[in-house]
């Protein structure tokens, strides 16, 4: 019997900022929603991805924000729980900031109003191509 092998190339058409903050979840939330103007709500069920070397569950929290105006899709993510991390190679980024659909929006201009906010200790851009857990930001 012949082995036939899928491979998938995935659009990873979004802009992904990654944000260092010690504040609760909740906090940068609140934060976010006053400084850009939208309404991040988080949702019930988070991103579970299970640990390679221990083999547990871990789930990511997710507040979401759809722009009825623009119709960008806003997504803050937990970038780690307990051990885990969503995207190890960012393990100075304690939350993840997705915009997808951006196309009325200058990311440039999000990141350095996100810069602002006395909570975040600081902010920077990641290219989504050259991070190896990059399949772990399609939900």
């Amino acid at each position: 019997m012949t082995k036939i092998k899928l491979e998938m190339d995935y659009d990873y058409d979004f802009d992904l900022i990654g944000i260092s903050c010690h504040a609760p979840d909740y906090r940068l939330c609140w934060a976010l929603n006053q400084k850009l103007g939208i309404s991040l709500g988080k949702k019930e069920e988070g991103l579970v991805l299970r640990n390679k070397k221990s083999g547990e569950d871990a789930s990511h929290a997710i507040f979401e924000y759809f722009g009825e105006e623009d119709h960008v899709e806003y997504f803050l993510l937990l970038n780690k729980t307990g051990a885990s991390y969503l995207v190890p190679e960012q393990k100075a980024a304690d939350f993840l900031f997705i915009l997808r659909n951006n196309y009325a929006i200058d990311a440039s201009e999000i990141l350095q109003q996100i810069k602002t906010i006395d909570l975040v200790q600081t902010a920077f851009r990641i290219d989504a191509e050259n991070l190896k857990s990059r399949e772990n930001l399609l939900f």
